[in-house]
């Protein structure tokens, strides 16, 4: 290990002292230059340590003590000289996150976020390095992407979010997607999907208040199959719509909020609809 020696960098006073910072330089394989520069304070704790892991003269790690633990990482992952990774470090030493600077401009453009096993389960994308992330993927244990969120226009908000069927082949099409038209923060609209990528329902919150309040149906050719209002938004869809092929609508209503048709508008229910009980209001 070899001496230490004095950084001309001073800290701010306290009780009537200078404090200042000493580096020792250490050569852990022996062959006359130095690896490993530790920095301590006045009171002898570690704040820095940088690593020459390359071996190249000129330190491609540099770990932050804050409390006496590592706190953080910053490393040159590509080794052309400059620092463009940073591990956030918890209290038992994992990384909880990843930042990558590739461009060196002090803006992130991704972050990777890690469970305690050591797997991603998230990461975020600043695509225009304005700071703020325009892409999210959460990420399962087997590294699938179970949901994806995209702000296209850059205003701090998804505007669409997928969601995947982690059971469906790799590579197949969302089962959901939710969008939020007017940017207001709250996904208006959802759309499920089938395997094969078609259309099965459509969800809307009409008025804003955070419940889907219309829902409508759809047959495997495109179809309507059948459409839900819920005007008193309690969850419950109180009337349905059942277009007809022939262009006719047929309508029923749930008076009673059991989700079960209690009565139908003239002129009755479609053909060879089954219900417990097939109630026509007259006239």
């Amino acid at each position: 290990m070899g001496g230490g020696w004095t950084l001309g960098r001073r800290f701010p006073r306290e009780a009537s002292r200078a404090f200042v910072a000493t580096v020792t330089p250490e050569d852990r394989d022996h062959d006359g230059r130095p690896e490993r520069w530790v920095e301590r304070d006045a009171a002898g704790n570690i704040t820095v340590v940088r690593e020459d892991r390359d071996h190249d003269g000129r330190p491609d790690r540099m770990t932050v003590y804050v409390g006496g633990r590592p706190n953080r990482v910053d490393y040159d992952a590509d080794h052309d000289g400059r620092f463009d990774h940073t591990d956030d470090l918890g209290a038992d030493g994992r990384v909880l996150f990843t930042r990558e600077d590739s461009d060196w401009n002090s803006v992130a453009e991704r972050w990777v976020q890690f469970n305690a096993q050591g797997r991603v389960t998230g990461e975020w994308i600043d695509r225009d390095q304005d700071g703020v992330p325009d892409r999210y993927r959460a990420l399962d244990g087997a590294g699938r992407v179970t949901e994806e969120g995209i702000d296209a226009n850059g205003d701090g908000l998804y505007e669409v979010n997928r969601i995947f069927n982690a059971r469906w082949p790799e590579g197949a099409l969302p089962v959901r997607i939710e969008r939020d038209d007017d940017r207001d923060g709250v996904f208006e609209r959802r759309e499920t999907y089938t395997r094969a990528g078609v259309l099965r329902a459509v969800q809307l919150d009409t008025d804003g208040d955070g419940t889907r309040d219309r829902l409508t149906l759809f047959e495997p050719d495109g179809a309507v199959r059948k459409e839900g209002s819920d005007a008193d938004g309690d969850g419950y869809y109180e009337v349905w719509r059942y277009p007809q092929r022939d262009g006719s609508v047929r309508v029923a209503h749930d008076d009673d909020g059991d989700q079960d048709v209690d009565a139908w508008d003239p002129p009755g229910p479609p053909e060879r609809w089954c219900a417990l009980r097939c109630v026509t209001r007259p006239r």
